[in-house]
């Protein structure tokens, strides 16, 4: 491959233009594309969130690199981190640094990964690692980027705090963050407390700066602003919420910045893992968002301009255990466990005593076959979601060797799919402990094979021949 080619690719990746670098590379002869050129698609591909893709790409020079490769160990690394596979971006990240541990790109990418997986510590050694190199490198993604933060108009923070006060209530008092040090530099993300009243017997904390960022819906391009909100207990006063809740509105304030600088979006139904829990005063470690209003949707939008809103979300803490069933059966099976196990007081505000509602729901001696930490979202899907797969696929590993739609159980958000290996024989489907519920977004993450054919109605059976092809099966 000519210079000249390979200076335009890079051209276009300093510009971003990924997109254009995927389609260029994409039209040359297979033995045209070098050792370079693979490496480059990989890192365009991973840019654009095909991280499988950019994986099978480097996949195709690995018997080529010899191991000393550090672009190959780096874009594998950076691809298996954008799949959640933690572990495995460790492993190529500290064959990356026994290439050259003078490298900051492996150190940073330890990072993330610590930083994602809550290890504090070594985090901490990790960055030290990369402020030694390259100080720079470390603080424009681990820094204080606040000022960076996009900003209401004043006449947006007008419209946004008079339906703050029309809808929420009257605020008593702005809350900074978690020290809420009245000396601490202003932040463009803030969260007001509004006390209790007589038709709601809670506080209310409001954020408000969020929704100045513009996030982008990728499913349908349209932009989507947000602001986050929380119930609280009636029964501390103003003072104590201050000092218990400043952890709320925290995390309030990181998720707002992670939104911005991920250039990412939230939605109801939405969930953030946050590693270690989001307080020493509760067993908290995840969230899940969800509609402010319930009953009156209408009421947690603020019309921003003609064509855009804000949305505000209300933020609910879960256990580990929770956010786990909601990644393995959907937002809707993990709400309907809470309101069936909790009261809906406790629920709808935030209290240290809330029953853990999922600490029954992996069977003991299990081992999933495909960690929690993996599951990506990769399919789009309205409607009831469940399905049953049995150990053969997700504790064993095996792939989807039959699959079959049945008339779902509507009680159950049931999608009616059935997923088998296909060497399960009548004494082990006799145990109902070989089979459990998922969604069906779980088991495409063990199998991507399925998905084009979810879409089949009731009665639909297909199997797996020899080439690893599914047929229909016919009756």
């Amino acid at each position: 491959m000519d210079n000249e080619f390979l200076f335009e690719m890079d051209e276009l990746m300093n510009e971003g233009k990924f997109d254009e670098v995927i389609e260029r590379i994409g039209e040359l002869d297979e033995d045209e594309v070098g050792v370079e050129l693979h490496i480059m698609l990989a890192h365009a591909l991973s840019q654009c969130a095909r991280y499988h893709e950019a994986i099978e790409t480097l996949k195709e020079i690995e018997e080529e690199t010899s191991g000393d490769d550090m672009g190959y160990h780096l874009e594998m690394a950076g691809a298996l981190f954008g799949l959640h596979h933690y572990r495995a971006a460790i492993q190529e990240a500290k064959v990356c640094l026994e290439i050259d541990d003078t490298c900051v790109e492996p150190w940073l990418l330890l990072c993330l990964v610590f930083q994602e997986t809550g290890e504090n510590d070594k985090f901490e050694e990790a960055s030290e690692k990369a402020k030694e190199i390259d100080e720079e490198a470390w603080d424009n993604i681990f820094g204080d980027r606040s000022d960076e933060l996009e900003l209401y108009t004043p006449e947006e923070t007008d419209l946004v705090l008079r339906f703050i006060s029309r809808h929420f209530g009257m605020p008593v008092c702005m809350i900074r963050g978690e020290s809420d040090d009245k000396n601490e530099e202003p932040h463009p993300i803030n969260c007001l407390l509004i006390p209790p009243d007589e038709e709601n017997d809670f506080y209310k904390m409001v954020s408000i700066g969020i929704g100045a960022y513009r996030g982008i819906d990728k499913n349908t391009g349209q932009i989507h602003r947000i602001e986050m909100a929380a119930f609280l207990p009636s029964v501390y006063s103003v003072d104590e919420i201050r000092s218990r809740y400043g952890w709320v509105a925290r995390i309030m304030r990181q998720f707002g910045e992670m939104i911005q600088f991920d250039e990412s979006w939230l939605a109801a139904g939405h969930s953030i893992s946050y590693g270690d829990p989001l307080d020493a005063s509760v067993g908290y470690n995840g969230v899940i968002f969800n509609d402010v209003f319930v009953d009156s949707p209408l009421r947690d939008r603020c019309m921003i301009r003609m064509d855009e809103e804000v949305q505000f979300l209300r933020l609910i803490p879960l256990y580990e255990e929770e956010m786990m069933f909601k990644i393995e059966s959907g937002y809707s099976a993990l709400f309907q466990r809470l309101m069936e196990q909790v009261p809906p007081e406790k629920i709808d505000v935030i209290v240290d005593d809330r029953p853990n509602t999922c600490l029954d729901v992996r069977q003991a001696g299990k081992k999933w076959a495909l960690p929690r930490s993996s599951i990506e979202s990769l399919l789009q899907w309205e409607g009831a979601d469940g399905c049953y797969a049995t150990d053969r696929i997700t504790v064993d590993g095996m792939k989807v060797g039959f699959m079959v739609r049945v008339q779902p159980d509507d009680a159950k958000r049931d999608s009616g799919w059935r997923f088998y290996a296909g060497d399960e024989d009548q004494n082990y489907m006799n145990d109902i402990g070989h089979a459990d519920i998922f969604s069906l977004n779980t088991i495409c993450n063990y199998d991507p094979d399925i998905i084009e054919y979810l879409e089949q109605p009731v009665g639909s059976a297909y199997y797996r021949d020899k080439k690893g092809i599914f047929r229909k099966c016919r009756r």
